[in-house]
């Protein structure tokens, strides 16, 4: 019987990760040449564009031209989990903002 709580390291083909010691976190980086400000446009135009896909999906459902239904749902639940997301990384923006306007300079 394999004991549950004696967890072994996992190896990959480029490392090995430990379970008991966590690596640092690595910095998010926008990609190079992009201000803010395009990255976080692209990220509003693509959960649109999710947006219209499972409308259009919904909508092929509806009329028929889809039978499977739960492709119309894999489009919904892709166009919530993007605009959920966005709306996550607003409020954190939202936040920051606010902490820096409360600074005393």
């Amino acid at each position: 019987m394999v004991d549950p709580l004696k967890i072994q390291a996992i190896q990959t083909g480029i490392e090995q990760i430990s379970p008991v010691m966590p690596r640092p976190a690595q910095p998010a980086r926008a990609p190079e040449g992009k201000s803010f400000r395009e990255v976080l446009t692209g990220a509003i135009s693509e959960v649109e564009r999710l947006r219209q896909e499972a409308d259009q999906t919904v909508r092929q459902v509806v009329s028929g031209e889809i039978k499977d239904v739960s492709e119309a749902m894999m489009a919904m639940q892709k166009a919530n989990i993007a605009f959920q997301t966005l709306m996550t990384v607003r409020n954190k923006v939202m936040t920051a903002y606010e902490e820096i306007m409360r600074m005393q300079v």
